[in-house]
């Protein structure tokens, strides 16, 4: 070196540098470069491994040093790119082997000092190849204080590092500070509305649904506290879990449930189903406890537990209470519980017309809940009162509704019939006092008020309108005779009396006390067709009574321009047309009331708030003169009287011991449903009548359907309305007739007698 220092191979790399303390000696060793060639003076090389009797293979374990291998005499090595020739030995350190970088020169053994040297010139056996060892990568260290050498690539600019994590946390700090901001000023109202919504529920507060009650007061239908019973099917554990629920329903509530039904619905995939509904408080809350012991699992997780807790739930639902059952409820009707508004709606009857008006309206309060969803004393907040519905105070009465329905049941089972309807109103006030339907093997939720709903041919009681629209003309009276036949054409057709007989002379009191076809037929080509057609519209056939039930029928007849040849020989008599049975009891209203006939009514008045507003008085029409009315009034006691052949009406079974009866037998024959055309075995047996005749308090109209024993009016439907008015009149202490009701001859008889 130019400076007068040795180079050391070994400075760049500590790893490999040889332990100063196991150098050799300078003295006793020297480089063979500085060792003059001959001479005194030459100095003697020593050998580490002289005294090493292993020297050979130690030295063998050595890189061979090109350089050295290569020097000259005058110590230069042609092959050392670092030096020329005369150029300075390095001194002590062997120089490192070709291909190799400072460091990567293995460790040298250190110099044993208990081993002899060999003595010189001692030949010594060839070098082994060098053995390979595995490059160590150069570690990132320092030994001895010593720095080592890195690649600039590889240096970390600490500064820059530095810099750029402050800006970065500084960044971080700013965005905070400017959400904190954000937070405590631009959204603080809003955040606080949520915070409190989170913390606030509303409550509904459902309004009771109002009453229905019959003109005394007496509850037909009102409300009462209840509960339904409703599962999760995929909160159960097992399958015998919801076998042991489906037992406990069923020995609770008995007949009420289906436990193949519940089975089915607890495994079925639906989320929410109602396992009973309409169940008192205390039998819910019995069950429930029952449940709670079934579903309980102390091991179970408490996740597990938590479903368990919820696999079966009641819900508050209230329950509408009949008390009498289905004594009124073709007119009352039925509730169903609406979930989505959390209340019963209407779905028959007064129950669905006034729906709205019984329901009320719901309020609701807000209140603040605690973290266990209990509501904070008070924090009760945005309150809406609830408003009760109002209670409608219907026109029926309780006890003559009862009696009505039991012997129309009664009638209907003896008679063999399909069905059958029955309707009391009042004279004056045109109020219906009673109304029931039946029907052999149906709910009255599946029958309907069929009075109402369903129109029928009325059979022989239509003729009514044949002699109205003659007596307001003046073209009969009780007493004119007509030669009446057994038969008579018209239309093409031969229209035949309900018994044969030859031409005999009979009254127009007659030909309606013994329901004369032929008669009939008579007095109505008297009247004509056009006033004929004029007079169903004024009695009011072909359109609605108005009476506030829903589902109301107009009834049918055709229009006049549309009748056929035949058309006016069926109408007067009552087949070809089709009313309802509330149609006809307005008819024989308006004959007991002077010939003004009221329009039917259900509603007496309304109770809001504890207080009653009766129902205005519904509107009323004249369809007759008064003395139109009385006249056929006392025509119509002709079908009731009794006494021999002259006398002796249709309706005799009708008759009420004390009051003076009258009424009119009807039998209209059905159409069949097989062949489309009148069937002369299904008819409608029909009886209408007044009492009392001689002061008239109730109109009664009754239709039995297709009876088998007593197909006639007079057989079936007549004695049912002897037991109901008879039952109308004690119930209302109406006092007996004054007089016996005169008696007609319905036959001329012949001279003399």
């Amino acid at each position: 070196m130019t400076n007068g220092r040795s180079q050391d191979p070994y400075r760049h790399d500590p790893r490999n540098r040889p332990d100063p303390r196991n150098r050799p000696d300078p003295r006793t060793r020297t480089d063979p470069r500085r060792e003059p060639t001959a001479g005194r003076g030459a100095a003697t090389v020593s050998d580490p491994y002289r005294d090493d009797p292993y020297r050979d293979y130690r030295k063998a374990d050595q890189p061979s040093d090109p350089v050295r291998s290569n020097r000259r005499a005058d110590g230069s090595n042609p092959r050392d790119p670092r030096r020329g020739a005369g150029a300075a030995p390095v001194a002590n350190r062997p120089t490192p082997a070709r291909g190799r970088t400072a460091g990567d020169e293995p460790r040298r053994r250190p110099v044993r000092s208990d081993v002899p040297a060999a003595p010189r010139g001692t030949v010594r056996s060839p070098a082994a190849p060098p053995r390979k060892r595995p490059r160590r990568k150069p570690q990132a260290v320092s030994q001895r204080g010593r720095r080592t050498r890195r690649d600039r690539a590889a240096r970390v600019d600490h500064r820059r590092r530095n810099q750029v994590a402050l800006a970065v946390v500084l960044t971080l700090l700013a965005a905070a500070l400017g959400k904190l901001i954000t937070i405590q000023t631009v959204d603080a109202q809003a955040l606080a509305t949520t915070g409190l919504d989170q913390k606030e529920v509303t409550l509904t507060l459902h309004g009771e649904r109002g009453s229905i009650t019959d003109r005394n007061g007496t509850p037909l239908a009102f409300t009462v506290e209840g509960r339904a019973i409703a599962a999760r099917p995929a909160d159960f554990q097992n399958d015998q879990q919801r076998v042991q629920v489906a037992d406990i329903l069923v020995a609770a509530l008995g007949s009420a449930v289906d436990r193949a039904t519940l089975l089915k619905q607890m495994r079925s995939k639906n989320k929410y189903v109602y396992l009973a509904r309409a169940v008192m408080p205390a039998m819910a809350t019995s069950i429930m406890a029952k449940v709670a012991k079934v579903l309980s699992a102390p091991k179970a997780s408490q996740k597990e537990q938590n479903k368990l807790i919820n696999a079966v739930v009641t819900e508050a639902q209230d329950i509408r209470s009949t008390p009498d059952g289905s004594l009124a409820a073709s007119v009352v009707g039925y509730t169903q519980w609406d979930g989505s508004k959390g209340t019963s709606t209407g779905m028959a009857g007064i129950e669905s017309k006034f729906n709205s008006l019984l329901a009320g309206r719901n309020g609701s309060r807000t209140v603040q809940i605690d973290n266990t969803g209990s509501a904070i004393p008070n924090t009760v907040t945005n309150v809406t009162p609830a408003v009760d519905g109002t209670s409608i105070r219907l026109t029926l009465d309780q006890d003559l509704q009862y009696t009505l329905n039991e012997q129309l049941i009664a009638q209907v089972n003896a008679s063999k019939a399909k069905g059958g309807c029955a309707v009391v109103k009042g004279i004056g006030d045109g109020q219906i006092l009673a109304m029931a339907c039946y029907q052999p093997g149906k709910t009255p939720a599946q029958t309907g008020n069929l009075a109402v709903t369903t129109p029928f041919e009325p059979g022989s009681v239509n003729k009514v309108v044949t002699f109205a629209a003659a007596i307001e003309r003046g073209l009969i009276t009780p007493t004119t005779q007509f030669l009446v036949d057994g038969q008579i054409s018209m239309g093409g057709r031969q229209i035949h009396d309900a018994w044969a007989h030859s031409p005999v002379q009979m009254t127009a009191t007659g030909i309606l006390g013994k329901s004369s076809n032929v008669g009939t037929l008579m007095i109505a080509q008297k009247v004509g067709a056009n006033t004929f057609a004029a007079e169903l519209a004024k009695m009011g056939l072909g359109r609605k009574t108005g009476i506030e039930l829903p589902g109301e029928s107009a009834g049918y007849y055709p229009d006049q321009a549309n009748w056929s040849a035949t058309s006016f020989a069926n109408l007067p008599i009552g087949q070809g047309v089709s009313m309802t049975l509330l149609q006809l009891v307005d008819m024989y209203q308006a004959i007991g009331n002077k010939g003004v006939m009221v329009a039917p009514t259900i509603i007496a008045g309304t109770t809001k708030n504890g207080v009653y507003t009766p129902a205005k008085i519904k509107s009323s029409t004249r369809v007759m003169k008064a003395t139109t009315a009385q006249t056929l009034l006392d025509m119509l006691r002709g079908p009731i009287q009794g006494g021999n052949w002259y006398t002796k009406g249709t309706g005799t079974s009708a008759a009420i011991t004390g009051y003076q009866v009258a009424g009119k037998t009807g039998t209209a024959q059905q159409v069949d449903p097989t062949t489309k055309a009148y069937s002369q075995t299904l008819t409608n047996a029909t009886f209408a009548g007044i009492v009392p005749a001689d002061n008239p308090k109730y109109a009664i109209a009754i239709m039995i359907d297709a009876p088998v024993n007593g197909s006639e009016g007079g057989d079936s439907a007549a004695p049912l309305f002897h037991k109901i008015a008879s039952y109308a009149l004690r119930s209302a202490d109406v006092p007996p007739s004054k007089t016996a009701a005169p008696i007609y001859n319905l036959y001329v008889p012949p001279t003399g007698q």
